[in-house]
């Protein structure tokens, strides 16, 4: 019997449903692999891609794959993808570990840092979160102790912890990327901080459009809970998973757990905050699901080993989401302090073209300069520009892009997510959009008090969602001044 050709293949969405249709179709024609999955690669835009005899890792189709089963040695002519392991903490194992498999997430290292914070005081892993300058992934950067801390201390007979995997919004999909190759790291990361705060309970709240990494979540989920290590935590202790709407501002933490409570996703004012009064109204810690992945490295190897990667107050790694005018649009993980333009010429292999400027940190993020691309990827540095690291979103943005269209396009967005439940941001959104329409349109030019209009918007709106909203349309103002005194048809 002939041997058959060893395929360990991505199995994060991008490649996995396009790779699992390729191999149906071979079976049918008789050809057979041995087949084993693997996290996200980071090669997103060659997608699909596979290991071949866990040698080469090389982009794959239905003839290359019937070709190489046919004559396995066509490989070594193959230039192969390098899965570059240095400077990475959450997808370190990518290429070792089988995102439905427990056993291969045990074998390099996981359960470890679990295991080893059952035998440290609370007060002490605490202190090892603070120590390791670890702040939220998820966009405002808050350091992730005090949150932990502020809970841990709330007196209440009752405590529940939520993870954060709405990510509903434009260009940001890299929590979901960790939950389809990783998810073990996720349930690790709710079980260290569950058992610091004495949660009775946890959930995950993710985006209903994520089917593969609420199927993946739930696997991890049942496969930990069956070998009895919740019961670490608390004789009752579970973790749920909530589905969101297909809404943005669901994503918004107090809107978040009013959803879970089966209510409209609508803003809660604050104060109070969900670590007095959260969910059920009681004490409630909310994280982003990358900030609990990273909780097992942190307890594991020490607060000072973790702050010892990245510089100055951005510690660690960040998960991106990399696309826009490049050749390798793609999620990836990179340390903090490295030139954006290295993520674009390393990660991004490169742009396809001349590039006009960035969107840094999604939607609500800033619109800068291509003068700008060797700024350091670091909360402060990112901060000085006016844009954010936020949630990780990086968009390049070609030459000919029309600056005013893509504001337009982002203010547009916001306006049909905003919740509608405070002025600033139901009006004030709506308003940015038809100034921007009307300039588009050649109608109007823009109004003399639009900066008191966005100063408006940003203090007064009731959450994060008006807030930022602004800040595309202040940032582009300011980096490309010529394209909002030009007056340009809107492009049909």
């Amino acid at each position: 019997m002939k041997k058959k050709v060893k395929l360990k293949y991505c199995a994060a969405s991008n490649c996995y449903y396009k790779i699992k249709n390729i191999l149906n179709e071979l079976k049918q024609e008789g050809i057979e692999f041995e087949e084993t999955k693997c996290g996200c690669l980071g090669y997103c835009g060659f997608a699909p891609v596979a290991f071949i005899n866990n040698n080469k890792l090389i982009p794959i189709n239905k003839k290359i794959l019937k070709d190489i089963y046919n004559n396995p040695d066509l490989v070594n002519n193959i230039q192969s993808l390098d899965f570059n392991k240095n400077g990475k903490i959450l997808m370190k194992y990518n290429d070792e570990l089988d995102p439905d498999d427990l056993d291969s997430y045990i074998k390099v290292g996981g359960l470890k840092g679990f295991e080893k914070s059952l035998n440290i005081n609370e007060d002490n892993l605490i202190k090892e979160i603070e120590l390791s300058g670890l702040r939220g992934r998820g966009g405002a950067a808050f350091p992730t102790y005090k949150k932990i801390q502020a809970v841990k201390n709330s007196v209440s007979d009752i405590k529940y912890l939520v993870a954060n995997l709405e990510e509903g919004e434009v260009g940001s999909f890299n929590n979901h990327i960790l939950s389809e190759s990783n998810p073990f790291s996720i349930i690790e990361g709710i079980l260290i901080a569950s058992y610091i705060i004495k949660a009775k309970k946890a959930f995950i709240f993710v985006n209903h459009k994520g089917k593969l990494a609420i199927q993946r979540l739930t696997n991890a989920i049942n496969l930990i809970r069956n070998k009895g290590i919740f019961r670490y935590i608390n004789e009752e202790f579970d973790i749920e998973i909530r589905r969101s709407p297909s809404s943005y501002i669901a994503g918004e933490e107090s809107a978040m757990l009013e959803v879970i409570e089966g209510k409209k996703a609508l803003p809660r004012n604050k104060p109070p905050y969900p670590v007095n009064i959260g969910l059920f109204k009681k004490p409630t810690l909310i994280n982003n699901v990358e900030t609990l992945a990273a909780l097992p490295y942190i307890v594991y190897y020490g607060g000072k080993e973790y702050s010892s990667i990245g510089i100055n107050n951005s510690k660690g790694t960040k998960m991106i989401s990399l696309t826009g005018f490049i050749n390798n649009p793609c999620v990836n993980e990179v340390t903090f302090g490295v030139k954006i333009s290295e993520i674009v010429e390393k990660i991004g292999f490169g742009t396809k073209g001349e590039i006009k400027g960035l969107l840094i940190g999604g939607p609500s993020g800033g619109i800068v300069s291509k003068d700008y691309i060797d700024t350091l990827y670091d909360y402060d540095e990112v901060y000085k520009l006016g844009a954010m690291v936020g949630s990780g979103a990086l968009y390049v943005i070609p030459f000919n892009q029309n600056i005013v269209e893509l504001v337009r396009y982002l203010m547009k967005f916001f306006a049909d997510e905003s919740c509608g439940q405070c002025i600033p941001c139901r009006v004030g959104t709506v308003k940015l959009t038809n100034i921007l329409d009307d300039l588009l349109n050649n109608s109007k030019d823009l109004p003399q008090n639009l900066n008191e209009i966005n100063d408006f918007i940003m203090k007064v709106s009731l959450c994060g969602l008006g807030q930022a909203a602004p800040i595309p349309l202040v940032t582009a103002m300011k980096y490309f001044p010529d394209e909002f005194k030009t007056k340009t048809k809107l492009n049909t």
